[in-house]
């Protein structure tokens, strides 16, 4: 017992020693982002009484001691590492980096480490941090270049660049497409916020299609050969855009139609979607034919590395779905929240800031996520996130970089994975022994390279914010093979070690010497085509495009419109994203429609918009679809698909169950990160969840539990759950949810539209991919901006078929 918590004591003194965070600015690195190429002086500059100094590298470990004579210092050459140079008295420290010097290594435009850099957000000049460089993108540009990474991914804004019609002014986006790409770097550029003159009047989508067209085609031809592929929008599928499904569907394919026209041969990828398990809504954006429209699947994820096989699983079976599971999967952004809130107080007010300890955290992350999720087939991932960026009201802090613009320990072990494993393919798992992970990788030489590591609380626990470390997991392995091997750590600082007696920690290795060595587990490659064949025989420039009247709502979750009258109006817009003149016939299907044009005739880059009445044919669960298919000169256009629900018609003639056992305190089991009392309300028959959080706090959240009492009150046949709700104060919501838990599998998430001060209805359906018989508990709740925060439910009822 002794001896392990010695190993914890000594693991946590380390990594909190490592990474001091820095408080003064006594010791400036003559490199930017304090990262120094091998083979460059290492040149510091110290402003600071004192002549002795100290140099540690990231064990804690006194490598070297000396005196400086003026206020410049040089060391001798240091091998790859992460190093601190540390003044006496606590009156100085600066950490800096020694990386490869990888320009003589050859590009490989494929590698699968890539970096979010979105600098041309996140750097940009800030007049209040006096600890900002005076060139930030440069500085962001070459401390990219020195990681070795191959591509990033940046941010561009519509609406600054086209303020006005055709009036381009490209800022920094430009400056940093060329900043990065004199460095030899690829850029993923992607788009959103449209301006004000080509959106609607409450959403962010553009609703000008031939706009958006043109705008992507002059993006692609300003920026070529710099911006080497293209993502149209960002996480549409939560608030970065609140239209439907069918209307980013609609947006998508002009913007492709005009990154094509500009460079037929430029990779286009999908908005990143920001929810995994993939929601309903992608589903429907599907079923607009939005795949004959992009070439790389994309999403984005936020989860521990315990649940990445089953994210990746989800997005397979979407895929094959959906008639797309060849196409390359990309993660275009991957970032990590188990470390939780910054625990340190920046230097800037009200910015968190990572301790060491998470610092290292994050470092043990970076390679194990990213190679894990390379092994489950993903073909391409972005780490989230170089430069400085916080979150959450300044508590989440996020960055490869510190507000100083000095590189963190994840950053080096970013340039340690791109360097040792940037050119290389994985060959399989090596069964190393209980605990313990093994990847297998063969370079472009032919020789081999092993990673390994012990498993820790980061690959195993599931989501759990203000993870710590708790040791360093050491053990030891051995090889069939003989003598000494040659390696490097999680910083590329080198080590040997016997075959028969190899050690590992939770941090990461890197192991040479092993050509022999073959995989247990072979790893077999997905078989993908980043430009791929499409059907042929259709008409692609024809978007259809809607504006619902008030006759229809939209579901919370964007995927479906609940319908309020038999003969419900709309306009239908018919667009030409072409040349050409284009001349067609439409059909509506799903129901009886009036105001269907016999014939249609298009002028290039022009549309057509019509007044229609839609009756819609409903089946048992009132559930229905609008659906626009047009065929123009002989070849199909992709169609518009509205998926429909009439929850008057349901309510009406379906069964309802009403569910006043839910309104009583007893049955509901508190479920909170802060603390809830649960109460009934005699006057306003309502039962009351009031919830208070911890001012630390700043994931806050209430979700009460009710088990259901089985099998008198079984959901088999449910259609969904409707209820009446309020809250004390509706700005101090974030999201509500009812979360369906089934016995088994994973929980549902389903979206409820945020509450007001007073009771308002609310109905949840059950989405298709749902079976209710299985929900076993339910879960009704909030995540809060406030300190705390009451939610009031009333007049429960389960709804189910006729």
């Amino acid at each position: 017992m002794k001896k392990i918590l010695l190993t914890i004591l000594s693991a946590v003194s380390l990594v909190i020693a490592v990474a001091a965070f820095e408080t003064v600015v006594a010791v400036t690195a003559a490199a930017p982002g304090a990262v120094f190429r091998q083979g460059e002086e290492l040149k510091f500059r110290i402003q600071a009484p004192g002549n002795d100094w100290i140099l540690r590298n990231w064990r804690d470990e006194v490598i070297r001691r000396g005196k400086r004579s003026s206020d410049s210092l040089t060391l001798e050459a240091l091998p790859n590492g992460y190093y601190k140079l540390e003044l006496p008295g606590g009156i100085g420290v600066r950490t800096f980096a020694v990386v490869p010097d990888s320009d003589g290594c050859g590009r490989n435009h494929n590698q699968y480490f890539a970096l979010d850099s979105a600098q041309s957000w996140l750097a940009r000049p800030d007049a209040n941090n006096p600890r900002e460089p005076a060139n930030p993108y440069e500085i962001v540009s070459e401390v990219a270049r020195r990681s070795g990474v191959q591509m990033v991914r940046e941010r561009l804004h519509w609406g600054e660049v086209e303020e006005k019609t055709g009036q381009f002014n490209w800022r920094q986006y430009k400056t940093n497409a060329e900043l990065l790409s004199q460095r030899g770097i690829q850029v993923l550029g992607m788009y959103h916020y449209a301006p004000e003159w080509a959106k609607g009047k409450t959403g962010k989508l553009p609703v000008d299609l031939v706009a958006t067209y043109s705008f992507a085609k002059q993006a692609v031809g300003t920026l070529k050969g710099m911006m080497t592929a293209w993502e149209f929008w960002n996480e549409q599928d939560i608030a970065f855009a609140p239209e439907a499904a069918w209307d980013y569907a609609a947006a998508l394919k002009a913007a492709s139609l005009g990154f094509k026209a500009a460079d037929p041969e430029i990779p286009v990828a999908i908005g990143g979607f920001a929810i995994t398990p993939l929601l309903p809504y992608d589903d429907v954006v599907m079923e607009n034919g939005a795949g004959e429209y992009f070439d790389i699947f994309n999403f984005h994820i936020y989860r521990a590395i315990c649940e990445y096989p089953d994210m990746l699983e989800n997005v397979r079976k979407f895929m094959a779905r959906h008639g797309i599971p060849d196409r390359p999967v990309w993660i275009t952004e991957n970032g990590c929240t188990m470390e939780g809130s910054g625990a340190e107080n920046s230097f800037l007010p009200g910015l968190k800031a990572h301790s060491p300890e998470q610092e290292m955290l994050i470092a043990e992350y970076v390679p194990k996520a990213m190679i894990t999720l390379q092994f489950l087939g993903v073909d391409r991932d972005f780490l989230f996130v170089l430069p400085p960026y916080n979150e959450l009201g300044g508590a989440k802090d996020w960055g490869l970089m510190r507000r100083d613009f000095t590189v963190k320990p994840g950053y080096v072990a970013f340039a340690t994975l791109a360097d040792r494993l940037g050119n290389a393919v994985p060959e399989g798992e090596v069964r190393l022994g209980p605990g313990l992970k093994g990847r297998l990788y063969r370079r472009k030489d032919g020789t081999k390279i092993l990673v390994y590591w012990s498993l820790s609380e980061l690959d195993t626990d599931k989501p759990k914010p203000n993870l710590s470390i708790t040791g360093l997991n050491e053990r030891k392995f051995s090889l069939p093979l003989s003598g000494t091997l040659k390696g490097v750590d999680l910083f590329g600082t080198p080590f040997t070690a016997e075959a028969s007696e190899i050690p590992a920690s939770r941090y990461p290795r890197y192991l040479e010497g092993v050509d022999t060595l073959k995989a247990d587990i072979p790893f077999s490659p997905r078989k993908t085509a980043l430009l791929p064949e499409r059907k042929d025989g259709l008409d692609k420039t024809i978007v259809f495009r809607t504006e619902l009247s008030p006759d229809f709502t939209l579901f919370v979750g964007k995927d479906c419109a609940d319908v309020k009258r038999d003969s419900a109006r709309l306009k239908l817009q018919v667009w030409n994203c072409s040349d050409r003149e284009k001349t067609g016939v439409i059909s509506v299907s799903g129901g009886k429609t009036a105001g269907v044009p016999a014939k249609i005739v298009l002028p290039p880059f022009e549309k057509r918009e019509f007044e229609l009445a839609f009756t819609p044919r409903l089946d048992e669960e009132f559930k229905g679809e609008l659906r626009v298919n047009g065929v123009f000169g002989g070849r199909a256009a992709t169609p518009l698909v509205i998926p429909l629900q009439s929850l008057d018609a349901m309510s009406a003639a379906g069964r309802k169950q009403e569910m006043p056992q839910m309104l009583d305190p007893a049955n509901w089991r508190k479920n909170t990160s802060g603390t809830t009392k649960i109460n009934y309300d005699e006057t306003g028959k309502s039962i009351i969840f009031t919830t208070h959080f911890p001012a630390a706090e700043k994931n806050r959240w209430t979700y009460p539990e009710y088990a259901l009492q089985l099998p008198q009150e079984s959901l088999r046949g449910a259609l969904g759950v409707e209820f009446e709700v309020k809250v004390s104060r509706a700005s101090d919501v974030m999201q509500m949810l009812l979360m369906a838990v089934p016995e088994k599998g994973k929980d549902v998430y389903l979206k409820v539209a945020p509450p007001g001060e007073k009771f308002e209805t609310r109905f949840v359906p059950f989405p298709p991919s749902l079976d209710p018989a299985k929900i076993v508990r339910l879960r009704l709740g909030v995540n809060s901006h406030g300190e705390a925060i009451t939610v009031s439910v009333r007049n429960i009822r389960i709804f189910y078929r006729r």
